[in-house]
C-alpha cells in the first residue's frame, strides 16, 4: 500500500483505473470468477490473493488484480444476466483454454500486435460457439497474442471475406506466471508500518476533534466494514463510544445481528432507534427511492437521527461517521468533518475519509483477530458495500445475491407504479426505478407519467401556516396577505403564494420523519399522530423550521 514494504523493500506501483476504491476478494469471489471463466474459455488458475477494483459501468464491474497485475475485468451483464470475464492477454496464456478462442492468420500477426483489429480475412480458425458480442481470446497458432470482442458470429468469421471479425481490447505477448505461496497474513505483514502510520494519525485526530469540540460522541455504527473500522480506532485510541445504530426497518437480518454482537462483545451502550414502517408508509407518496431521489435516507435515517439527538443531546453530538472520499463525489466534497443540514445538532466525523477499502480490509485483518471480532457476514457472500436492502444505490448483480423476506411486498409497489404510470416492461426487468431521471443506455424506454391532483387538509395547513405568522381562521385561513380557501386556492402575492404553496405541500404530505421538529430551538413542534404539528402558544414565527423537507425537495416520484 506504501511506497515500501515493511521489509525494507522498494514496492512497484500497480496500474489501476482510478479512482482505485480496491478491495479483497473474498473466497466467494473468487470462486465467481473462476467459474465465469470456465464456462468462457476453460480451467483457471487464481492466487489466494486476489483484489478487485470497481470501474464505471451500466452495473457491476470490477478489474481483477493478481500477482500485481491486472489479469482482466469480470462484468455483470444486465441484458443477458450473466457474469463475463475479460481478460488480458498475458493471463489469458494461462488458462486451459479450450473453447472462446480465434486463431489469426499468421500475416495478420504483426499488425493486431501493432495497432490493427482482426479482419475477417485474417482469421485462420474459430471455436465453436462463439456469437457476436462474446469476449474472445486471439492466437497466432501457438500463443495468445490478443483479447477482444467479436464482432461476428463465429461462423460468418470464417465464411466472409470482409469487415471486422475481433475488435481488440488489449494486445501484446508478455509473458507472467502466477505466484501462490503468499496469502492475507502475508499481506497484512508487508503493510503493517503502512496501516499503523494512518492509524496513528487516525488517533492523533479523533482526540484533537474531541478536546476542541468537548460535546457527547457516538460511532454512527451500520454494522458496515467501515464504521467497524472507525469503531476500532476509537477503541484504539482509548474510547468506549456508545453505537448509535438507526434500523431503517429495510435492514438485512445478519446487519442487525451483526450490531449486536459488537456492542455486546465490547460492553458498549446500543442506541438503537428503530424506524419501524416509515418506508412503507412514505412510499406511497413519494414513489420508489432512485439513486437521484433518495427520500427513504431522509425519512428513514435523518429524520429520526435528528428527533432522537433533539430529545437526547441538545447542546450537540459528535457522530464518528465511517465516510469515505472514494464512496462517491458527494462524500468528496464533505471533507473529515462537516455538519449535514439535514441534521441539526450532529456534527459529523470521518476519521477514515481517506481511506481505501483496502485500507479498512487490511486494518480489519489486523485487529480483528486481537479483537476477536469478525466483520458481516455478507461481505463473504459477494456484497462489496451493506446498506438497506433495496437501496437503488445497489447494482443489479446485487439484487440477485440475497433476496429479503419482505422483497416480494416491495416488488408489489413496484407492479403497481408501473401499472399506473403507464410504463415499459423494461422498468421493472433493469430496475430503472433506481434512477428518476433515466440512465443513457435506457433514454427509449417509454414512461408517460400520471397527472396526479394534490388532496387539500384544511385543519392541517391551518396548523402550520403559523410557521410564518398568527393564523386568523375563519371561511378562509389568512396570514398577514395571504389568503386560502377551503378548497386550497392561495391569493397573495407571487412571493408568498410559492412559500404558501410549499407549506401546504409539508402540511398535506408530512411523513412524519422529524426533521422539522429538530429544527425548532422552541420545542414548538411535535408529532401528532405521525405528522408534524405546531403549538400554536409557544411558535415564534421564526421560520427556522423552513428548510430542508423530504416533502418539498423530493417531492412526489412523478413531478417533473
Amino acid at each position: 500500500m506504501g511506497k515500501r514494504c515493511s521489509c525494507g523493500n522498494e514496492a512497484r506501483q500497480v496500474k489501476i483505473t482510478p479512482p482505485g476504491d480496491i478491495l479483497p476478494a473474498f473466497p466467494s469471489d473468487i470462486s465467481q470468477i473462476k467459474k465465469v471463466i470456465k464456462k468462457q474459455f476453460g480451467d483457471a488458475i487464481l492466487p489466494k490473493i486476489v483484489i478487485l477494483n470497481p470501474l464505471p459501468d451500466i452495473d457491476r464491474m470490477e478489474e481483477v488484480i493478481i500477482n500485481g497485475r491486472v489479469a482482466g475485468a469480470i462484468r455483470y451483464n444486465i441484458f443477458k444476466k450473466e457474469y463475463t470475464f475479460l481478460p488480458r492477454p498475458w493471463y489469458a496464456n494461462l488458462l486451459n483454454i479450450k473453447k472462446g478462442y480465434v486463431v489469426a492468420d499468421k500475416g495478420a500477426v504483426p499488425s493486431i500486435l501493432k495497432s490493427s483489429n482482426l479482419m475477417a480475412p485474417g482469421v485462420k480458425e474459430v471455436a465453436d460457439g462463439i456469437k457476436k458480442g462474446d469476449e474472445v481470446i486471439v492466437f497466432d497458432g501457438k500463443k495468445v497474442i490478443a483479447t477482444g470482442r467479436a464482432y461476428m458470429d463465429g461462423e460468418e468469421m470464417v465464411e466472409t471475406r470482409k469487415g471486422m471479425a475481433v475488435k481488440i481490447r488489449w494486445r501484446g505477448m508478455e509473458k507472467h506466471k502466477i505466484v501462490d505461496e503468499k496469502d492475507w497474513d502475508d499481506v497484512v505483514e508487508a503493510n503493517k508500518h503502512f496501516i499503523y502510520a494512518k492509524i496513528r494519525k487516525a488517533k492523533k485526530f479523533i482526540k484533537k476533534i474531541l478536546n476542541e469540540k468537548k460535546l457527547p460522541y457516538v460511532v454512527s455504527f451500520s454494522g458496515g466494514k467501515d464504521s467497524l473500522a472507525t469503531l476500532f480506532l476509537l477503541l484504539d485510541s482509548g474510547y468506549k463510544p456508545p453505537l448509535f445504530f438507526i434500523n431503517t426497518g429495510l435492514e438485512f437480518d445478519e446487519t442487525i445481528n451483526n450490531v449486536h454482537e459488537v456492542a455486546k462483545k465490547f460492553n458498549l451502550d446500543l442506541i438503537e432507534v428503530n424506524c419501524g414502517d416509515a418506508f412503507w408508509k412514505a412510499l406511497p407518496f413519494f414513489g420508489p427511492p432512485a439513486r437521484d431521489f433518495r427520500w427513504c435516507c431522509k425519512t428513514c435515517k435523518l429524520g429520526p437521527a435528528t428527533l432522537f439527538i433533539k430529545n437526547n443531546f441538545p447542546k450537540g453530538i459528535i457522530s464518528f461517521i465511517g465516510q469515505r472520499r472514494y464512496e462517491s463525489e458527494q462524500r468528496a466534497k464533505k471533507g473529515n468533518v462537516w455538519i449535514n443540514p439535514w441534521v441539526p445538532g450532529q456534527i459529523g466525523v470521518s476519521p477514515i475519509q481517506q481511506w481505501t477499502a483496502l485500507h479498512v480490509w487490511i486494518y480489519l485483518f489486523l485487529k480483528s483477530e486481537e479483537y476477536n471480532v469478525k466483520w458481516n457476514k455478507l461481505y463473504e457472500q459477494g456484497f462489496h458495500r451493506i446498506g438497506c436492502w433495496l437501496c437503488p444505490a445497489s447494482d443489479l448483480a446485487e439484487f440477485y445475491l440475497k433476496k429479503h423476506k419482505d422483497w416480494e411486498r416491495f416488488e408489489k409497489e413496484l407492479k403497481r407504479y408501473e401499472r399506473e404510470h403507464n410504463l415499459d416492461k423494461k422498468w421493472m426487468e433493469y430496475a430503472l426505478w433506481r434512477w428518476r431521471k433515466k440512465p443513457s443506455w435506457a433514454k427509449d424506454f417509454e414512461e408517460k407519467g400520471k397527472e396526479r391532483k394534490m388532496p387539500f387538509d384544511f385543519e392541517r395547513v391551518a396548523n402550520l401556516m403559523n410557521c410564518i405568522g398568527e393564523v386568523r381562521l375563519g371561511k378562509e385561513i389568512k396570514v398577514g396577505d395571504i389568503r386560502i380557501t377551503k378548497e386550497g386556492e392561495i391569493y397573495a402575492g407571487e412571493r408568498d403564494k410559492k412559500l404558501a404553496d410549499e407549506i401546504i405541500k409539508r402540511a398535506v404530505f408530512c411523513v412524519g420523519c422529524g426533521i422539522c421538529v429538530g429544527k425548532c430551538k422552541f420545542n414548538a413542534i411535535s408529532l401528532k399522530k405521525g405528522k408534524a404539528w405546531i403549538d400554536e402558544k409557544k411558535c415564534k414565527h421564526c421560520m427556522d423550521c423552513i428548510g430542508e423537507c423530504p416533502v418539498v425537495v423530493f417531492g412526489r416520484r412523478d413531478e417533473y
